[in-house]
């Protein structure tokens, strides 16, 4: 989710920043693009199927902001909740004509096509929307071979992503597989149903995560996706952790594959579940001196995965623009026993219980915390209540506390407050250190982007009536984009270094950088760096494509290539806006 800037508003060419212009601050000129004919309709996006690019009213800012484009007290438009492509309305790419003297080509790119409601195009329209279907689907009570489970079960535990996505606890996932293999019967109970479900989630997605491993070539991973989603209806009735992990796999598994939209409806089941079982309000006290109890290994695991949905439900919120299901005020956010001794190190076993570390969980349980009160605070309905002045109040005690979090954590992985264009990355023994030390930073800068785009809700920036009022608009402008610049700079040097099975959840990394850049460009053609700005926007397709896929399908190829068209388009519009404007300065002279 990205939020664009509050900016000066100045006629393109005549006045530079901290200038005042006698030109209205939005004009309304004629729209230089062709109206669609009574017979057509723009699909706007293919994937989320909304039409957000011609029903937006420039004055319809008492919308809840959270996943809408801002600019200068105005909405600019939307993010699709399935990929984070912009939806820009009608009105936004007026304004950006009016910078660049260009008209955008962001409905031909996006829409693609104008389609006629009598045409037989409306069938291959649907074609496409429809997700892939696994060839030869097993049904539902087949079971990949009990050894392959084993294999790649084992496979996982000794992988730090087991640390970093605690999906099963060993022991339990024992008694799991017991019932899931054990003789069949006439009726089986919806116990056995739930554990083959979760039996065939978990192949599922080991078999992509690990594809050289022998078993993974003996199984069809798709084929078992789709079983254990077609056993959903039934195990929803069976609250149990064993559902709830089953709905955390078929989560990962669709997010890895670039299933975002249905990736999030897995989590919101996910967080009824946890509800369900009580994880949001129990916290647990781990013995150290002696093995836990399986009422302790059940209680314990619950607890876990409720952390990794109150992880997950953040950075959906922030991301998606979709409301939070988690409402911290009804959960006991005690961190786990031992969470910030072990989120540091490296995978280790206690000397005498033998068992593993806390898992580590992605991201940091104290930062989606600080994410979930810029959620709150600055994108829920109520915020749009603030006055300007407590809006940049709000605004400016997140960013004390974010300043708090970065300061706290061990220097190794403290994240730089600005990013050098030189940066060089320390080398880590492990993967998950460096993985680790990635994510960190661009959680952060992301999450200073975020807190900081509240602003550009302000109606009336430019003319302020206080001085302060205008200066603290104007800060948190400059840092947002100073955020935005640092992490396309630190995802130069590190995107190659990103895990293949991270690329969907980095993804919006970029994307919200790549636009704030656009529209402080557009809005700062003059601006020292708007030179530099241009050759990271013009670096943002190599970027992208230098973060490894764990398996690159024709999802992942046409991702690329709208990725492709986006950085393109922006690209051109903000040269463009620059040549524009020292044309006419010349012009001038």
């Amino acid at each position: 989710m990205y939020q664009p800037q509050p900016v000066e508003e100045a006629s393109l060419g005549t006045t530079t920043s901290g200038e005042s212009s006698h030109s209205p601050a939005y004009p309304s000129p004629a729209p230089p693009f062709p109206s669609q004919t009574p017979h057509q309709v723009y699909l706007a996006c293919p994937e989320c199927r909304s039409d957000h690019v011609s029903g937006f009213s420039r004055k319809s800012h008492r919308v809840a902001p959270l996943g809408q484009i801002y600019f200068a007290g105005q909405k600019f438009g939307a993010v699709c909740p399935r990929n984070g492509i912009p939806h820009l309305t009608s009105y936004c790419e007026q304004w950006i004509f009016e910078r660049t003297g260009q008209k955008p080509r962001f409905r031909e790119m996006f829409v693609g096509y104008a389609i006629n409601k009598d045409s037989s195009n409306s069938q291959q329209v649907e074609q496409q929307l429809s997700l892939p279907v696994a060839q030869n689907q097993p049904k539902a009570h087949c079971l990949p071979e009990k050894w392959i489970l084993e294999s790649l079960t084992a496979e996982f535990l000794a992988a730090d992503f087991s640390l970093v996505f605690p999906l099963i606890n060993p022991l339990l996932f024992e008694e799991t597989t017991r019932i899931a293999y054990g003789e069949d019967a006439e009726e089986p109970t919806l116990e056995r149903i739930t554990a083959k479900a979760c039996v065939l989630a978990l192949v599922s997605l080991l078999s992509y995560h690990f594809p050289l491993h022998d078993a993974s070539s003996r199984i069809d991973g798709d084929a078992c996706a789709n079983a254990a989603q077609n056993m959903v209806a039934d195990i929803l009735e069976d609250a149990s952790v064993t559902t709830l992990q089953t709905l955390l796999i078929l989560l990962l598994h669709d997010t890895l594959c670039g299933r975002l939209q249905a990736s999030v409806m897995y989590h919101a089941l996910a967080c009824r579940v946890v509800f369900a079982l009580g994880g949001h309000a129990t916290t647990v006290s781990v013995p150290r001196d002696r093995d836990l109890t399986l009422q302790e290994h059940e209680d314990g695991h619950l607890r876990t995965l409720f952390w990794l949905c109150y992880v997950l439900d953040k950075d959906i919120a922030l991301r998606t623009g979709q409301p939070p299901i988690i409402n911290d005020q009804f959960c006991d956010l005690t961190l786990p026993d031992g969470y910030v001794q072990d989120r540091f190190i490296g995978r280790q076993r206690n000397r005498k219980s033998g068992r593993l570390q806390n898992p580590w969980l992605p991201g940091d349980l104290k930062l989606s915390m600080i994410k979930s009160k810029a959620v709150t605070s600055l994108y829920s309905t109520p915020s749009l209540r603030m006055s300007d002045a407590e809006l940049l109040k709000t605004i400016r005690e997140l960013d004390e506390e974010l300043e708090s979090w970065r300061t706290s954590i061990p220097e190794e992985f403290s994240p730089s407050l600005s990013i050098r264009r030189d940066v060089r990355l320390a080398q880590h023994e492990s993967v998950s250190q460096g993985m680790l030390l990635i994510e960190l930073h661009l959680d952060y800068h992301f999450l200073l982007n975020t807190i900081h785009c509240a602003s550009g809700r302000c109606m009336n920036w430019e003319a302020s009536s206080t001085q302060q009022l205008s200066f603290g608009v104007q800060s948190s402008f400059d840092l947002s984009v100073q955020a935005s610049r640092a992490t396309m700079i630190y995802l130069s040097a590190s995107a190659d270094r990103v895990a293949g099975e991270a690329f969907w959840f980095f993804i919006f990394y970029p994307l919200s950088a790549v636009m704030v850049l656009f529209f402080n460009i557009l809005q700062n053609p003059d601006h020292l760096l708007a030179t530099h700005d241009m050759e990271l926007l013009s670096k943002a397709s190599h970027i992208i494509r230098s973060m490894p896929i764990r398996r690159v399908t024709s999802h992942e190829k046409e991702y690329l290539v709208k990725m492709d068209k986006l950085v393109a388009e922006l690209s051109r519009l903000s040269k463009c806006a620059v040549d524009r404007h020292y044309a006419h300065l010349s012009m001038q002279e």
